[in-house]
Formats: structure tokens, sequence, C-alpha cells
């Protein structure tokens, strides 16, 4: 019998084989893929098939690919989609030979110029949302900007949603007349077709090239669609796409011969079995779902099948049992979606003999390969369907490197019925890279979760995360372990560089590589109640068992298992600028879902991560509108506890895009963030999200002066209040700085703060109990006296706290007083709960800052903290309590008695001006000096190689000033230069000598007052034996004296603002402030300022007497010889110049017309050597004839004659007459050498010939030689006492001979 059995057993599997074998060609050609729809003429076209209806969609994708082969002169249709009830395009796709059209609720839109070319093939994808305005066209993946062809079209009422049911033609237009499609003639495209899908959902430019191998949801590309009859259909190798995610829907039947039921576990494990058999090692197993086929539903196929008649005929007894099976395969490496479907079907379609004598056979035409986005994740049953294997409903997420970006939601796939149909049920695809053999066990088997960390080696070319999700399937059993979330971390790969120098070249072209992972994922662990650390080893035995495939191999160590006892993320609510969602309490791995507060007919998700803390992550709002979308709008949300940090980041969210916050904007920002710290627990996390939003603050260009005490008295609220850490803690912000010190009271000693910061925006760095470094901007000491003013309480209070801030944005401090600016960032130190404000402290807190501007010798700064309540409560810098210790051109410290915000403030009617102005100035000094420097060294060159120039007084002493001045200002253009060597002695040689021509300059300008003051109103003749040789002495000695007295008394006076580390450099204008001179303000004002002051009141008064003679002298004259004013102005210019009251005008730098004067001083005194170089050479004609002399050549040349003493200076005056009374005026006398004598003598004798016009005011103001005291000329041959007993007149008697002459 048993013989007998077994022979049927055999007939009965070669007659299946025998059914199987005949059918081999006979391929279903259900699906499209790799197939193409030839439109060779404009009449051809598909059209779908009355049973298969477009649902309402709110949004939609339609991709297909197109190919011309005769140049389109005419307009051309791809598809078109016509609504069911009115008469216009609800949706299609064409064009014109030089763009493209989209047809969407009867309007037309046009694409930019485009040409498509013949014979290539083009991808177009068409993408449209309810909440945008416009369809959305991608041609190989590149958006095209779709203007309106006709702007006076409007958007039906309809325009929200496409209309369901309608008509679809490809490839050509069509109308509808009584519900018959009639096609409209010449509208068609001659070409090919292919690969025409359509999804519900709108496709992002990423998704439409990332995605675009994988099939529909709405509408496939399958045969089963369409009215195939007018259009031809070819194979197409050419056109081919990649895919390696695919769903395979079967129905396959188990025949059991002992007449036993199969039930469905049993069925699971055969058609996994059955399907690792036969598929190639390229194709891995993900999930493999089986649900039982209801008699009701199939019976009359079952009766009709040729070989289960054939096995009911042999065997009555045999058991025919069919089922439905789900099926997630992998391919790697990814291989054409043609080619995979047709290695599928070839595969599955072969009667199959399981090892326990069941056969396993599937039935043709339901075997369906379709290429998805992800694996779904929640199976709904169909229901015809008995479930008797039941899944629980997971969604499985992959957390990717960076670089990986893969769209994660949940989907619904619905096992496929006995005939295949499409229908518009609502897909909605996920992104899964791991998923796991699922099925369901009795009632007595429990579910434990498990979280696994764990390194692997992967050694072979291969995608690491599709391998280790194959991997993880394969390892663990499916029947009673499912993986749930895989996550990736970081990866590093490395090689084996110490091989490769054995290596040949072939080698290491074929050398595999070997790429280190580190991993997370969760395991839900389906077994009897047993013990967890049994579970736990039995996972990690088999993690630890080698994997290979043939081509990759995974090994894996350091595997941490935990077990996971959070399975639920609890209610939530959550306020965000997108409205409030109230999250109910969803299980670990699951996603939930609310509707949107502003358009509640679109959703938001959170997902529900299931981890060692299962825990929300951040919901998705993409498609809700904001509520919160201005800073007004933050009135209307109120803070608590639950919702602040929500708030924040609605605030950080809001300023993100404000460079310019107004004012009542920030009193609705300021009062929430107010809120958010007073009804808040402030943690680190927090504290750090609100210093950032003040920083934002800090750094817009808003008015802040109105709150700063707000924005002071926020920031000590959150360094107060801030909990959650130990002994100190720190927030840093690119503008702001918080660091809180816990301290013992009896321990509590020096406690030091201080900064470093580049002041470029960048965060700055704090230190606590650290010595100050050189680029530290701020620093501050407190000293051990503090400990008294700590806050007295028991001991289970909390510690006193210390709290520092550190303030980056000088503009936050503005004081309204005039005159002064911050020239510092802002430091702060206090106590927290402390009864009183800590003032009057025995000993100062000691406070560093760095100068954001380094001050100079004359600049003026002071200590001064923050008063709250000047300006009538808006803050304001004050200086009671504080002064300044010592202060440097780069730092000032400073001694305080209470704790506040220190800062120093600079007097700026006293500090530079601007940059650009400062430049200005700068240049015009040093070209000024040159120039100067130039003609001062021509003019001593004139007056000292001419000896008839320089044989009077005033000649002389003019020689004197002008060295001074060449001195002063050679000294001061090397000055700077001479200081970037970095040598003190260098410098303070240049200090000195800069110093020593100044002052000697100011002197000789004081004796040409002197010397002006004896000729002009002296009316006596005075003798004053060596007159100049004491000039000499007083104009060089008097400055060398002073100096010497400067160097013995305070010999650090001299120097420069930066003589250390520096290097030799030529850029002086660049390095302005780089400069030798005087340090010290007390030897400035007394050595300079006082000295200058004296010699410039006496010139003054000296200029103002001499002018008034001078306005005598032509009061008395003929009305005749009267000069003009031109004459006048040059002379009382010249004076000036030589007496030296330009530099009167330095005093006068204040106040509003300060950058005028500044100006002025700048050129007048700068070109002070050009001026005399004008006056006293080029305006002299004596001087003049001296150069045609000695210089010129040729007609330029004059002969030197006896016009030379009719060009002589007003100093030589002519002999007196036998006058007694003017023959006894006495005038100023000095010895002269006899060649001098004879030089006056005749100089006199030429004048009495040549000159008989009476002088006027021009004389003085042409030859501008200021009046000289000399000897009289005596007759030849007299004697030599009467030479020395009869002076000659001065320059007023010389003027009054002249008049009586006339």
């Amino acid at each position: 019998m048993i013989f007998v059995q077994n022979l049927l057993n055999v007939f009965v599997s070669l007659s299946l084989l025998r059914i199987s074998a005949s059918t081999v060609e006979r391929v279903p050609q259900l699906s499209l893929w790799g197939k193409v729809v030839d439109f060779n003429t404009e009449f051809n076209h598909w059209k779908l098939k009355p049973h298969v209806s477009i649902p309402a969609l709110q949004e939609l994708t339609v991709c297909l690919s197109l190919r011309f082969e005769v140049q389109a002169t005419s307009p051309w249709t791809a598809f078109m989609y016509r609504h069911p009830d009115i008469q216009y395009a609800e949706l299609g796709l064409g064009g014109w030979p030089d763009h493209l059209v989209v047809w969407l609720f009867g309007r037309e839109w046009k694409s930019p110029q485009i040409k498509l070319r013949l014979s290539q093939w083009y991808s177009l994808c068409l993408t449209w949302s309810h909440t945008k305005d416009k369809p959305a066209l991608y041609i190989d993946g590149n958006l095209l900007d779709m203007t309106a062809a006709h702007s006076s079209d409007t958007c039906p009422s309809s325009c929200h949603i496409l209309a369901p049911n309608g008509t679809l033609t490809l490839g050509v237009s069509h109308l509808l007349n009584n519900g018959i499609v009639e096609i409209i003639p010449f509208t068609g495209m001659v070409g090919k077709v292919s690969l025409f899908r359509v999804w519900q959902q709108e496709r992002s430019k990423q998704e439409v090239t990332s995605v675009n191998c994988t099939d529909g949801d709405v509408l496939k590309w399958e045969r089963d669609n369409w009215d195939t009859r007018m259009g031809t259909e070819l194979s197409n190798s050419s056109l081919q796409c990649e895919w390696s995610c695919y769903e395979v829907r079967l129905i396959f039947a188990i025949i059991c011969y002992d007449g036993h039921n199969t039930e469905v576990y049993t069925a699971r494990d055969i058609a996994h079995h059955w399907l690792r058999d036969v598929l190639p090692e390229s194709i891995y197993l993900h999930r493999v779902s089986v649900f039982e086929v209801t008699r009701s539903s199939t019976e009359d196929g079952l009766e009709k099948s040729h070989d289960n008649r054939l096995v009911r005929h042999i065997h009555p007894n045999t058991n025919n049992k069919r089922f439905h099976c789900l099926v997630h395969i992998s391919v790697i490496p990814s291989l054409d979606v043609a080619a995979v479907q047709n290695e599928m079907y070839v595969d599955l379609r072969v009667p199959y003999q399981h090892p326990s004598r069941l056969h396993v056979k599937a039935e043709e035409d339901s075997i369906h390969t379709t290429p998805v986005e992800s694996f779904s994740t929640d199976t709904t049953i169909p229901p015809d369907v008995v479930p008797v294997a039941t899944t629980k409903a997971t969604t499985t997420t992959t957390t990717l490197p960076p670089t990986t970006t893969l769209k994660t939601t949940t989907s619904t796939t619905t096992t496929p019925q006995t005939t295949p149909q499409t229908t518009g049920t609502k897909s909605t695809s996920a992104s899964a890279a791991t998923e796991a053999i699922t099925t369901t066990s009795p009632a007595n088997i429990s579910e434990l979760y498990f979280e696994v960390k764990a390194n692997v080696s992967i050694t072979g070319n291969c995608d690491a995360k599709q391998i280790l999700s194959t991997w993880l399937v394969s390892c663990l059993p499916g029947d009673m372990m499912t993986v749930l979330d895989l996550q990736l971390l970081p990866k590093a790969q490395r090689y084996y560089p110490d091989l490769q120098s054995n290596l040949t070249a072939s080698d290491r072209m074929s050398k595999r590589r070997v790429s280190r992972e580190s991993c997370v994922f969760q395991v839900q662990v389906m077994m009897s109640p047993s013990d967890t650390q049994e579970i736990e080893e039995q996972i990690r035995d088999l993690l630890l068992k080698p994997y290979n495939n043939g081509s990759i191999t995974v090994e894996t160590k350091d595997v941490k298992i935990s077990r996971i006892l959070i399975l639920k993320c609890t209610a939530e609510t959550d306020q965000t600028m997108k409205g409030v969602f109230e999250w109910p309490a969803t299980s670990g791995g699951e996603n939930a879902t609310r509707p949107c507060p502003k358009n509640p007919h679109h959703n938001a998700t959170r997902h529900c991560k299931l981890c060692l803390s299962t825990r929300w992550m951040t919901p998705d709002l993409e498609d809700c509108s904001p509520v919160v979308e201005t800073i007004p709008d933050l009135d209307h949300v109120q803070v608590t506890a639950d919702n602040s940090l929500d708030v924040v980041e609605m605030i950080k969210a809001l300023l993100r895009n404000h460079s310019t916050i107004n004012y009542h904007e920030l009193v609705t920002v300021l009062n929430k963030l107010e809120d958010i710290v007073n009804l808040s627990v402030v943690t680190p996390h927090l504290g750090q999200a609100l210093i950032n939003i003040i920083s934002d603050i800090l750094e817009s260009d808003s008015n802040l002066l109105p709150f700063t005490n707000m924005i002071l008295n926020i920031t000590e609220a959150v360094g107060d209040r801030m909990v959650g850490y130990e002994g100190s803690y720190t927030l840093v912000a690119p503008t702001i700085a918080i660091s809180v010190v816990d301290v013992v009271p009896d321990q509590f000693g020096t406690l030091t703060f201080g900064v470093l910061s580049d002041r470029a925006g960048s965060t700055p760095e704090i230190f606590i109990n650290r010595c100050p470094f050189n680029s530290t901007v701020a620093f501050i000491s407190l000293p051990p006296v503090l400990q008294h003013s700590f806050p007295q309480g028991d001991q289970n209070q909390s510690p006193p706290r210390v709290q520092f801030q550190f303030y980056g944005i000088p503009m936050l401090f503005k004081s309204s007083e005039k005159g002064q600016t911050l020239n510092s960032f802002v430091v702060s130190a206090s106590v927290t709960n402390t009864s009183s404000p800590i003032k009057d402290l025995d000993e100062d807190v000691r406070v560093t800052l760095h100068h954001l501007i380094p001050t100079t010798l004359h600049d003026a700064v002071k200590c001064v903290y923050w008063n709250f309540n000047k300006n009538y409560g808006n803050g304001g810098w004050d200086g009671n309590g504080c002064r300044k210790y010592n202060s440097s051109s780069d730092y000032t410290t400073c001694l305080c008695d209470h704790l506040t915000h220190f800062g120093v403030l600079l007097d700026v009617s006293r500090t530079p001006v601007d940059p650009a102005n400062e430049q200005i100035l700068t240049i015009i000094t040093y070209v000024g000096c040159g120039v100067s420097s130039l003609c001062l060294g021509i003019t001593v060159l004139t007056y000292t190689v001419f000896e008839k120039l320089r044989r009077d007084y005033p000649s002389q002493i003019l020689i004197n000033l002008c060295l001074a001045l060449l001195g002063l200002n050679l000294v001061f253009l090397v000055n700077s230069w001479l200081s970037s060597w970095g040598l003190r002695a260098l410098c303070v040689a240049a200090a000195t000598a800069l110093h020593y021509f100044l002052l000697a300059s100011f002197t000789w300008m004081g004796l040409e007052a002197v010397n002006m003051y004896f000729a002009l109103v002296k009316v006596f003749n005075v003798y004053v034996p060596s007159y100049i040789l004491k000039f000499c002495a007083v104009g060089w000695g008097l400055p060398l004296v002073i100096c010497i007295m400067v160097l013995i008394l305070n010999r650090e006076a001299y120097g420069s603002h930066l003589y250390t580390d520096a290097q030799p450099r030529l850029d002086i204008l660049d390095q302005s402030d780089d400069f030798c001179w005087l340090e010290d303000n007390v030897t400035f004002y007394v050595s300079v300022v006082a000295f200058a002051l004296l010699i410039f009141l006496f010139n003054t008064a000296v200029f103002v007497v001499v002018l008034i003679q001078i306005r005598h002298m032509r009061a008395n004259s003929p009305a005749g010889i009267r000069s003009g004013l031109m004459h006048d102005l040059k002379g009382v210019a010249s004076l000036t110049l030589l007496l030296g009251l330009t530099w009167t005008v330095g005093f006068f730098s204040w106040g509003p017309a300060r950058l005028f004067m500044l100006y002025l001083f700048t050129g007048l005194n700068t070109l002070q050597g050009l001026f005399i170089f004008f006056f006293h050479c080029l305006m002299k004609e004596n001087v003049r004839k001296q150069w045609r002399i000695h210089l010129c050549f040729g007609r330029f040349r004059l002969e030197e004659c006896s016009e030379w003493s009719h060009s002589a200076s007003a100093g030589v005056v002519a002999k007196p007459k036998s006058n007694p009374l003017r023959a006894s005026v006495p005038s100023v006398h000095s010895v002269k050498s006899s060649s001098t004598e004879s030089t006056s003598a005749s100089s006199d004798s030429s004048q009495r010939d040549t000159s008989c016009k009476r002088p006027n005011l021009g004389l003085f103001v042409n030859s501008l030689i200021l009046p000289r005291a000399q000897r009289s000329p005596t007759a030849a041959g007299g004697p030599a006492a009467q030479r020395e007993m009869n002076p000659t007149p001065g320059w007023r008697n010389h003027l009054l001979d002249q008049q009586e002459q006339r």
C-alpha cells in the first residue's frame, strides 16, 4: 500500500511538471516594464480601460518616458485626462515644436523654449499639489519654469482637487461625446512612450530623480490598465531602469497527499523555505507574509484549474490549500526592473517539492513583481482573506549616514485579489532599510524588545546599508525575532596599506574593500516566556556567527544587548509655529497623526522611536501652514512650563530673517523671554537657547537703548535660576557669555573670570581662576572679603552663587552723555540672592578691560559702571565708586568697591577722528612735511650760500628758524619707521629729537618776535653785544635744557605705544599709532603745551603791537603812496607764519568745529616751510636776482652791478643827514666785520643816488625781511671811535628819512 501511495505521488509530481513544461514559453504579459508603445502615426493611441478609474486627488505626480522619431511641426499630446462632466482637459501634457505645454483644470501652462532631440529618450515628470498655484514639470530631473499661457484664465471652483473617474488617453488628445471617447485629429505624437505611472503624492525634485524606477500607486505601468488595440507594443532594451527594492505578490497552493490541512504557520515556513531555495543568491528576502484564501472567493477558479482536477482525479484524499503571499526582496546589486520581473516569474512558476513531501505550486497569473520606493510596514488583509496570520503593524526607520536622505512614512499594503485589478487605493510609501519576516505566534507567546549595539566589519564591494539589513534577516530567525529599526552611525572606511606593497597591480584592482560600521537596532522577540538573560545570549550568539554569501562577508564584535522596558511615548502637547498639537500616547515604532490647526484637511505626523529611552521624534509638519508667522503673533501664545522650549524655538525661527527689530517687536520678544525665565525650570539646555536668542537680538541692527536694563535683568535671571549642573557652568554665544560658580563661603578666596575673543563675531572663550592671556579682552578679579556679603542660610539651602557676565556688543550700552563713548567690552559680577546690593567693599574689585580703539597719550579714559537708575530708569554710565588704577594704549585697569557691570569710557572730544578723516589728515601731514622739508632745505641753502643775503640779523634768525623746522619735519617723517624697529633706546632717541626740534622751532619763533619788537617798537637804538650769538644760545640751548631735565626727572616719559614684538616695516601711514613721543601727560602739558602757550601769547602780543605801529605809519603817509589791501594782507600773512601763530589753531580744535580746525591746523603747520620759501625766497627781489646772477645762463643771467643796492632789504638804510635829533636816536648795535661795514656803506651810497621817492608800506610787504639792528656806515677814513660811537638809524628812522627826501 505504501508503494502504491509513493507511486501515485511520483505520478502526480510528473504530471505537474509536464503541465508546467507545456507552458514554459507562456510568460504573462501583465507588466509593461521593458516595453514601449510605438505611436507610428498621429492616430495611434492607448486609452484607459473603463474598469480602471483615477480617484480624486489633492496632489499627484505623473511620470513617463518619451522619444520622438519625427520632428514635430504641429501641436502634439503625450497624454490627456478629461473631466467626466465638464468639457476641458483636467490634466495633460503636450507641446509645440519649441516648447512644452501642461493642461491643468482647463488652464494652459507653457515652458520656456526647449527643443527635444530626435531618437533620444526623455524622462518627464509632472507634479501638482492643491497648495501650489501652478504645476511643476521636470525633464530629466531639471525643473522648468512654467508660466500661464493666458493670464485671463481663471481656475475653476474645483481646481483644488483632481476630478475622479475621468477618461485618459495616451499619445493623443480626446473629447467626450455622450460618454464616448472621440480622438481629436492631428493632436497625436509620432514617437514612443513608456513607463507611464501616476502617484497620489507630489514628489520633490530629489524624489523625482531618486525614485524614478518605482511603479505608481494610483496607476501602474501594466497592460491590464490599457486598451492597447490602437498602438503597437514593442520590446526595448535601451530604456532600462535599475532598482533594488521590490514587492512580490502571488497566490500559491500547498498540495498535501495525506489529507491533512496545512496550517498557516506551516505554510509560512514552507513558503520561506521554497523562496530561499528557488531564488538566486543576489535576491535577498526581507519579509514573507502569508494569508489564507477563503473558499468563497476562489472555489470557482479552483474547480476550473486543470492541474487541481488532475490531482483530485488521481488521489481523492489530496488536500489543496491556497494562500496569498506578500514578499519583500532586495536585489543586490540593482538590476533592470524588467529583468527582475522576468526572473521572479520564471523561478516561481516552477512547481516545488518541499522536503516534507509537500508540493508547492504558484498560480502563474498571480505573480506580480513591483518596484517600490520602500518596503511597507503595515499590512492590511483584504476582506475576503481570513487573517490566520496577523501581523503587528510597525514602522521601520533606518537612520543613515548624513549623505543619505530618505523619506519616512507609513504605508498600507493591500494583498492582491485573484484577478488583478488596478484601483485607486491610497498608498503612502515608506522608506525603510530593514524589514523582517513577519509572523504572529499563538496566544501563549510573549513579546520582548531589546536594543542591540554592535561593531561590524564588511568585506566586499557593496552597499553597507543593504547588506547589513540582509545579514540581520538571515542570521536572526524570522519566526521568533523581528528587526524593527536599524541605525547606521557615521562610518569610517579603512584599508590595509601594509598589504598594498606586496600586491601586484591586478591584485590591487581586485582587492576588496573592508568597511567598518557601528550600528544600533531594535529586536522584537516573540517566544514563550523564558529567562531574559538567556534570550540576550541567544541573540548574541546568532550575531557573532560569521556571515558569508560568497561575495560578501560580515564579522561582528563588541555586541551590547539591553532590554527595552519603555514601550510607549507618553501623551504630549507640542507648541509650534504651526499650532498646538496634542500627541496621544503611542507605541514605540509607530506614528501618530494629527490634523493641522490651520488647514485640517492636512495632517502632521510624529514618530515614536522605540529605543532604550523610547521617545518622540521631531514632528513632520511639512504639510501644515504656520499659525505664528510674525513676531506680533507671539502675543497670542501663552507660555507655560511645558512649552517654554517650544516658544524659544519659535522666537529663534522668527528672528532668523530679521536684521532689524522695531520697538513693538522687541517688547513682545523680551516679554516672552521674561515669561519663560520666570515660569520654567531653566536647565542648561534652555539657558543656552535663551542666550542664543539674546545674542541674536544684540547682533541685530536695532535700537536697544530703551531695553538695556530689561536685557541685563533677563540675562542675570537666566544665570540665577539655572539648575542641573555641578560646581560651575558656562553659556556662551557670539556676543554674550554667562558663567555661574557655586562657592562655599568659608572656603572662598580670590575668584577670577576672563574672556578671550578675537572680536570678529566668533564665540568667546571663558576661563575661571586662570591667569589672563595676552589676548584677554576682559578680566575681573573678586577679592576674598566678598565672602562676608554672601547670603546666610541653613545647610539645606543651595550654596551661594557668583555669576559673571560678558557682553561683546558695546552698542547695547549707548549713553546719552555727549563727548563720551564706551571703549571696551562690558563685564559684570554679581552674587545670587543677596538681600542688598554689594557695595563699599573693604578691598576693591579689580577689572581689566581691553580697549576697542587703542588710546593715545592725550586720550582721557574713565572707569565707570552701569547705573540702572540713570536717565529716567533707562540706565547710564556712572563713575561713583570706581577709579582708574593704570592705563596703557590697549588696557585699562579699574578698581571698584561694588559689583555691577563695568566698562571704560573714552572722551571722544580728545580721541582721534573717524578712520576716513584720520587717514586723510595723515596723508596731508606726511605730504606737507615732505614738501616743507624740501622748501626749507632750499631756503637754508640759498641764504647760506649767497653771502649778501645773510648779512643782516633777520636773515640770520630766519636761517636758524628754518633749520629748526627742517629738523622737526625730518624727525617726524622717520619717527614711525624708527619706532617700528622695536628698540626702546632708538624710540627714546627719536622721541627726544622730535621734542627738541619742536621746542627749538617754538623758541626761534619767539626770537623772531623779540627781534621784531626791537626793530619796530623800540624808538632808541640799544647796543647789544654778540646779538646773534646770544639768540643762538637761547634758541638752541633752552630746548636742550628742557629735554635733559625731562630725561633726568622722568626717564620713562619718552617712548612709544608699541615698542615690543615689532618688525621693521615701511607702512608708516597704516601704523600711525606706533609713534615715539611723550607718554607722560604731566610732562607733555608742562614741557610742550605750557611752553608753546607762553611763546604764542608773547608772539601774539608782538604781532598786535606791530600791526598797530604799521597802521600809524600808514596813516602818516601821503595818500598817493599808500599800498593796496592785498599788499597789506600779504604782509599780515607773512608775519603770521613767521611768528608761528598758525600753531594756536590747535588750541581751538574742539567742539562742533573740531574737524574743520584739525584740517586747518594740519594744512597750515605742515606747509609752514613752503610758505616761508614762498614769502622769503620767491617773492624777494634780491633773492631772485642772486639766483639769476649765480644760477642762470644766457639771457636769463643777470650781471652783478650797482642795481643790487637798489633792491636791498629794508633793513639796509641810507646814511643819515646832519639832523642832530635823528642822528642821536640809538639803535640796536653789534660789532660787525670790516667787510660788512664796507658793504653797508656802499649800499647806503647807492641807495642815496638811485632812490629819491618816499617809500610806502609796500616796501615792508614786498621785502618781507624783518627790520634789523645794525651798525651805521661812516665816511671813509673816519676814526674808528667815531664809527663805534655814531650808530646808524634803525628801520623806523630809515622810513622817516625817506619821507624827508620826498
